[in-house]
Formats: structure tokens, C-alpha cells, sequence
């Protein structure tokens, strides 16, 4: 019999972002890996234009203070390059430089931890999916019916994540859970610390299964939402970095 001390450990275990290597990193380095590992992967291309230093702090969750030192850390080291002037702006250099950034090595030797969020992710998320299929209002699927404008007029990954992040939010506090909501916030979160900028036509796609959960959760259908969301953090497995190889921007 598994005793109820046990479990309250294993879930401040698994939530607490102690347990993960990129900790060791300081917060202007995990900007530079996940900008660095995005350029590596293909997910950003020779010459594509950053979004202002404010909008990859708020994508990012650091200051622009350190989202601005970790662009200039980038561009001293040519991964990335900026230019002055009324068309001025940060963009991607050649290729090559990024394999340097030493910070990568701590995303790539966490794999272990993202699959198990991702698995941690799905399991509280189908659940709370369920009882918003049952106890969803009309105020809150206009509330989702919103975070899908907003992420289907999204420009680029920063404007997207905002609105990503709030939708899954919503769809947990339509739930009825209370209980739940901090514990998924936690884990939801946890796992957003090891995403990157993807192009956003692959982002936009993405936002397209938010629609489709949505209109299952209008119906009722607890089944169909559940299959919904299984399929749509499932595939996080393959479409986060670890799952990908260099060139493969799933786009």
C-alpha cells in the first residue's frame, strides 16, 4: 500500500524545477541556449529577425534586462548579428557558430526530465480535459474561443506564446478542479522553461488543435476532448527538441 506521505513527496518531487540540470545555468544562459538550440535545429533560419528585446523577455520568462544581455552575448559570439537604422534589428547569422554555445549541453542532458514532464503534463491535463467537457459555461469557451483569435493573429513565436499559455490555463480552470490548478500550472510551466522559438506557420498549425479541443469542449463530448488533448501534448515527445534532429523544424 503506497502511503499518502509518499505520494505528496513524488509530487513535490516531480514539480520541483530543483530536479532539472538547467538550474545550474544563470538566466541570461538560458536564453542564449534556447535561442542557440533553436538556430541548430533549423527552427530558426539564416537571417530571420528577432522579435524586440521586450517580447523575447515576456516569451521567455526573464527580464529584458537579461533577454538584452543574452542577445549581445550571441551577437559577440556570431550566432547572431544586429544592425542599426530604421530597418535595424537582431537576426541569425550564418550557421556553424551555435554548436558552440556551451549552455546547450545543459538542455540536451535533460531529456530524461522534459519526456517525464511531458508524460506528467498529459496525465493531469487529460483530466482536468474531462470535467471541462462536462463543466464548461459559455463564459469561459468565449474566454478560449479568444486565446485562439489571439494566437491565430500572432506574427511570430513570442506573440504566440502568451496566448498559448493562457489557453491552457483557461481550458484547466473550466475544470472545475481548484485543487488541481496550482499543480498543473506547475507542471505546465516547469515544461515551458524547455521550449523554443519554433516558426510560427508551425505554431499557427498547432493553434488549429486548440480549435478543435474547443469545439469538442462546446459539445460536451468528454471523449472526444480527451482524445483532443492526449494527441495534442503527446506529440510533445517528438516536436520538442528532444525529439528532434538537426534540420527538422516541423514546420
Amino acid at each position: 500500500m503506497v502511503d499518502a506521505r509518499d505520494i505528496r513527496e513524488a509530487v513535490t518531487a516531480l514539480a520541483n524545477p530543483a530536479v532539472s540540470g538547467i538550474t545550474r545555468l544563470s538566466a541570461t544562459d538560458t536564453v542564449r541556449a534556447r535561442i542557440a538550440l533553436a538556430i541548430e535545429l533549423g527552427l530558426m533560419v539564416v537571417g530571420e529577425q528577432l522579435p524586440s528585446d521586450h517580447d523575447v523577455a515576456a516569451a521567455l520568462g526573464v527580464s529584458e534586462i537579461t533577454a538584452r544581455r543574452a542577445l549581445k552575448g550571441l551577437a559577440d559570439e556570431g550566432v547572431l548579428f544586429r544592425k542599426r537604422g530604421r530597418n535595424g534589428g537582431t537576426f541569425v547569422a550564418e550557421p556553424g557558430a551555435s554548436a558552440s554555445v556551451a549552455s546547450i549541453t545543459a538542455y540536451l542532458a535533460d531529456a530524461a526530465t522534459v519526456h517525464r514532464l511531458i508524460d506528467e503534463r498529459v496525465l493531469l491535463e487529460c483530466a482536468l480535459v474531462h470535467h471541462a467537457a462536462l463543466n464548461i459555461t459559455a463564459v469561459q469557451l468565449d474566454r478560449l474561443d479568444a486565446c485562439v483569435a489571439q494566437a491565430a493573429a500572432a506574427r511570430g513565436w513570442s506573440d504566440y506564446h502568451a496566448a498559448d499559455a493562457q489557453f491552457h490555463l483557461n481550458v484547466a480552470a473550466s475544470s472545475g478542479l481548484d485543487w488541481a490548478l496550482p499543480q498543473y500550472a506547475a507542471a505546465l510551466h516547469a515544461l515551458y522553461r524547455y521550449f523554443l522559438p519554433y516558426p510560427v506557420d508551425y505554431l499557427h498549425g498547432v493553434n488549429r488543435e486548440h480549435a478543435r479541443l474547443v469545439a469538442t469542449l462546446r459539445e460536451h463530448d468528454p471523449v472526444a476532448a480527451v482524445a483532443v488533448i492526449k494527441q495534442h501534448v503527446s506529440v510533445l515527445h517528438d516536436s520538442m527538441f528532444v525529439g528532434l534532429t538537426a534540420g527538422d523544424p516541423r514546420s
